[in-house]
């Protein structure tokens, strides 16, 4: 269940500063941004597939009918649905055509699981929530212009651009959609060095998950996933 918690923080995120590793002043919304785009390439990694390399289901069991005749599956027609599948897998990964992502356009609201898990999963460094950084009233919007990804063929599209809900999956188009994807702010400890948001993704009407990532500062001052837990399927 999502809630609201501005009642809960009063807090103003415009008289709350962070110093970059450059001396500069930055503001916790800012440094929020920073950090998503940062660690965006490395989640997009993590929970990427291309559903078209799916291979085809393994073929029923043999069973009896109402007639008591054994009916089996066709083996012949399995292993030349392997065969076409393996065709097209090696198609689909030495095409370079543009594979897009739906990304909302901006972020959505926190997950009130993500208060205490953030603090669980890191339990060992007793960390302390910053409730500096919490406003809800000042979503950033997703600037598709900053999101990068390792592989060079993904690209991106605002999911307004799209029809609501299940309807984009109704919806023929000019290029393959590989997902749609949605994330809440990210949540920090007091001093910056670790972090949680959520988020989930859809491949079809009745094909999506959601997941917590959990996020921290490696030795270099960088931000690397520490793990990523899934939170629900469809």
């Amino acid at each position: 269940m999502r809630i609201k918690l501005t009642s809960v923080f009063t807090l103003s995120i415009l008289t709350f500063f962070l110093w970059n590793c450059n001396g500069e002043k930055v503001s916790s919304k800012e440094f929020e941004q920073a950090v998503f785009y940062e660690i965006f390439p490395s989640i997009i990694d993590s929970i990427y597939f291309d559903k078209r390399l799916t291979p085809p289901p393994p073929p029923p069991p043999s069973y009896i009918d109402s007639n008591g005749t054994e009916i089996k599956f066709d083996s012949l027609q399995y292993k030349k649905a392997i065969e076409n599948w393996k065709i097209r897998k090696e198609e689909i990964q030495k095409d370079t055509s543009a594979v897009y992502i739906v990304v909302s356009d901006s972020l959505s609201d926190y997950d009130r699981e993500d208060f205490y898990e953030l603090i669980n999963h890191f339990k060992p460094h007793k960390i302390v929530l910053d409730s500096r950084n919490i406003e809800l009233d000042d979503r950033f919007k997703i600037d598709l212009s900053k999101l990068n990804a390792n592989k060079k063929n993904l690209k991106f599209k605002y999911s307004s651009e799209f029809p609501p809900g299940s309807e984009i999956w109704r919806t023929d188009y000019d290029y393959y959609i590989a997902f749609t994807i949605s994330f809440s702010p990210i949540l920090f400890d007091e001093k910056n060095e670790y972090g949680v948001l959520s988020g989930g993704y859809t491949r079809g009407r009745l094909n999506g998950s959601g997941f917590r990532i959990f996020i921290k500062r490696n030795d270099v001052g960088g931000w690397v996933i520490d793990e990523i837990v899934g939170t629900w399927i469809s």
